[in-house]
């Protein structure tokens, strides 16, 4: 039995010297949480309860489906969408880090919306990205955005030099990198490190609806805030996917529920930067 590593919330963390980070996750109420267990068709977990925190007080049963993928393995899941509040998920006896739900727009333009799926269900046995011939997406919410300050420009191209010291331009293609700055003033746990890292081996990857990659072999840098304080910032390099099937692309803009609102906006037009 497992929880999804992909899962966008977190379980199991491991106790750590020194002081914890302050940042608690964040969500908008139209993110849709999606949460995974891999197990074996004969395992109960148990129930799934969301609970109000502090306290891990029950608040509501969370209503999994069930999908057994073959005759060895199953799979158990929901995505959830809850109220505005403080909440955390207990999966049998296991609950998860405490996350919250904001509407509030002071909060919510302070963070970047990173959705990703992959291309099938061969990539990954550790998280399922079809079902029932379905393609899902995880959404995950981070502190931080893109800086100005960070942007790089790339150029593929290839010339010849003429008798007379002319340049001949055979062919060229720009390209665009930038940082993606993940967390805020008050950093982040390093874990949400480890899930970008992640989440950038997926074959889609969208921060606010513009679909990147990641540059080349690069992994998230650390940023210390404060010597004994585990609260940090990362900086990924990422390079903008440009050249897209329109095909495929229209499909995942569909498959990931954007709607018309501030924080779920698809323009590729719309840039929310930190400062």
């Amino acid at each position: 039995m497992m929880i999804s590593p992909f899962t966008p919330l977190f379980f199991n963390i491991p106790k750590s010297d020194g002081l914890e980070s302050e940042y608690i996750q964040t969500f908008a109420p139209s993110d849709k949480i999606l949460v995974q267990l891999i197990k074996r068709p004969e395992e109960d977990e148990g129930d799934w309860i969301l609970c109000k925190e502090p306290g891990h007080v029950p608040f509501s049963d969370v209503i999994y489906n069930v999908w057994e993928m073959n005759s060895v393995t199953a799979l158990d899941f929901a995505a959830l969408s809850p109220s505005p509040g403080l909440y955390s998920l207990k999966i049998g006896g296991t609950y998860s880090q405490a996350f919250r739900v904001t509407d509030d727009p002071l909060i919510l333009e302070n963070t970047t919306l990173i959705q990703y799926s992959m291309v099938n269900n061969r990539q990954r046995d550790d998280a399922v990205f079809f079902i029932d011939h379905m393609q899902y997406f995880f959404d995950f919410r981070a502190p931080g955005g893109f800086k100005d300050s960070n942007w790089a420009f790339g150029i593929e191209s290839e010339q010849f030099t003429t008798d007379k010291a002319d340049i001949v331009q055979l062919y060229a293609l720009d390209s665009l990198q930038q940082k993606f700055t993940l967390g805020n003033s008050q950093g982040c746990p390093v874990w949400f490190a480890a899930l970008l890292n992640r989440i950038l081996c997926c074959s889609y990857v969208y921060f606010n609806g513009v679909r990147y990659a990641r540059k080349e072999t690069s992994t998230p840098e650390m940023n210390v805030q404060l010597e004994g304080v585990n609260s940090f910032v990362f900086t990924q390099n990422l390079q903008r996917v440009v050249n897209l099937n329109p095909t495929i692309e229209q499909r995942n803009h569909l498959t990931m529920r954007r709607t018309d609102t501030d924080y779920r906006n698809i323009s590729t037009n719309n840039y929310r930067k930190i400062l």
